[in-house]
């Protein structure tokens, strides 16, 4: 029995259609004249949340993906958990920095852009440049001092700044060893505030120090090692994640040497470059001052890739692509040859701009390609003896002037037929191409086939299926001539049989009887 729902505050009927697939906008709100409209638009928008598109159903659950199932609530905590993360990034501060005599620290000047260009962040939770906070501030600071804010380990504390030579971009070595600061905060310093230059304020400064002997912990730099020399370094940056700069992770602190006990060479350079564009705000030139000097480029086994040859004191200058070239790959939007172009030479030559178009005569294709002459505006046939000629055109013969004549082509000649054919059908469309009388040999109902294979007939009726069947052959029955149709669909007198060809069959929409006479005029 069905329910009789009397109490409308908590009885309203289902919706007699559910609908998650309305489109979203305003229509939702503006179209909608019932509460199953109303309804049908909040199940189309929870289609959208769970799916992003209204492919799913609006009550499918939540997928679970590697044993995790997240609701909105979920994901807005771990996404807010995700923004927070913390990163570090090193950034190469380029301010030349000159260490005083007979120190071993150096208090940096934040008038001349020595300190880093960040606030300072003390605590982990703090954006900014990762410094280690003195238990010293005043006139106290001016020493050296090996405070840490713990890293990795104890040679790679957080605070630990890469220095490098300003004037050479050399590794500074103690002893063999590399030469690194630590970056310092006074006492008084507030965390997360700029740096400044007020004594018993927000100073920073850097300790120099290498690794001990044992390569286990970090030692003060002896002063005679780095007292006086000129500096740059590269500091500590801390991101949350949703703010880190785009270039984060290039290595932007990778400060490009040599080592310093080595010669630099073409190839200390590239390994040193690592993956960093080399970017040219000037010409630069290569001169191959020599004839038969090569500039080559080659794959891992030695093979050339690129060979760039030089020629100019009697000889061929060339630029070679070497057979460990699979592809040539030319994207350019004009390619551009002041002279001729010489193609497969290896084999049936093409020459283009030179002498002849192909030194035997053609073109041609192998195997089952086609060959497809295509012109971005339009096409031309020409030859020597145009030019003698009383031809006005001096491009030659045109293929074509108009779409419509594409359009005009296929339909005189019933469909898209070759050139070749089009020809033929031009010479022998106008003129009979045959007549063919044959009896009806047997009463025959109608839409039956009609031919000499059939037994219906004492002749056999001539391929129909050349040019067009309803417009080039006349059926004459008793005399009369007939209509043809497409198919029995058309109604139409008559309609092709089961085949047209090599002797056609037909069928009529009425029966044909013995001793008619049918007559079939071929045109094409």
């Amino acid at each position: 029995m069905a329910r009789t729902f009397e109490r409308q505050d908590t009885q309203i009927r289902n919706s007699d259609l559910y609908d998650d697939t309305l489109a979203a906008g305003v229509t939702l709100e503006s179209g909608a004249t019932e509460i199953e409209r109303d309804l049908n638009g909040i199940r189309s928008q929870l289609n959208r949340l769970i799916w992003s598109t209204t492919s799913g159903n609006w009550y499918d659950d939540v997928p679970t993906i590697n044993s995790k199932k997240r609701a909105i609530r979920d994901l807005n905590f771990d996404l807010d958990e995700l923004e927070s993360q913390k990163l570090l990034c090193r950034e190469a501060l380029l301010t030349d920095v000159t260490v005083t005599a007979a120190q071993n620290w150096e208090i940096l000047t934040f008038g001349s852009s020595e300190t880093p260009p960040a606030v300072a962040a003390v605590a982990l939770t703090v954006d900014g440049a990762v410094v280690a906070q003195s238990a010293l501030s005043g006139a106290g600071f001016d020493v050296f001092e090996l405070t840490e804010l713990a890293g990795a380990n104890a040679i790679y504390p957080k605070n630990l700044m890469i220095v490098r030579d300003s004037t050479t971009g050399q590794v500074i070595q103690s002893s063999g060893r590399d030469v690194f600061a630590l970056l310092q905060y006074e006492s008084t310093g507030v965390d997360g505030a700029a740096f400044n230059d007020t004594s018993a304020g927000n100073r920073a400064k850097l300790s120099f120090v290498r690794q001990n002997a044992a390569l286990d912990d970090l030692e003060a730099c002896p002063v005679a090692d780095i007292a006086g020399k000129t500096i740059n370094y590269a500091w500590v940056s801390r991101y949350q994640l949703d703010n880190i700069p785009e270039d984060c992770f290039l290595g932007q602190s990778s400060f490009v040497d040599a080592s310093s006990n080595t010669d630099v060479t073409r190839q200390r350079a590239y390994d040193n470059q690592g993956a960093t564009v080399v970017e040219q705000a000037t010409n630069a030139t290569l001169d191959l001052n020599a004839a038969g000097i090569a500039w080559v480029i080659r794959d891992l086994l030695n093979a050339n890739l690129l060979r760039i040859l030089e020629g100019s004191t009697g000889g061929t200058s060339e630029i070679q692509f070497g057979a460990a070239v699979d592809v040539f790959n030319n994207d350019a939007i004009l390619n551009d040859f002041a002279s001729g172009l010489k193609a497969a030479t290896g084999g049936v030559e093409i020459d283009i701009g030179t002498t002849v178009i192909a030194s035997t005569g053609t073109i041609e294709t192998t195997g089952t390609n086609d060959l497809r002459l295509l012109g971005a505006r339009e096409l031309f046939l020409d030859d020597s003896n145009q030019a003698g000629s009383t031809w006005a055109q001096t491009n030659g013969i045109k293929l074509s002037d108009t779409t419509a004549e594409w359009d005009d082509y296929e339909t005189a000649f019933g469909g898209e037929v070759s050139l070749l054919r089009g020809i033929y059908l031009a010479k022998t469309t106008g003129s009979r191409v045959s007549k063919t009388y044959s009896n009806v040999t047997v009463t025959t109902n109608a839409d039956t086939n009609v031919s000499l294979a059939d037994g219906n007939l004492d002749t056999a009726l001539p391929n129909m299926a050349l040019g067009a069947f309803l417009t080039d052959y006349d059926v004459f029955l008793n005399g009369d001539l007939i209509r043809p149709g497409a198919n029995s669909g058309a109604n139409n007198d008559y309609y092709p049989g089961t085949v047209l060809t090599p002797a056609a069959q037909l069928k009529f929409e009425f029966k044909v009887k013995l001793n008619d006479v049918l007559c079939v005029i071929a045109w094409a």
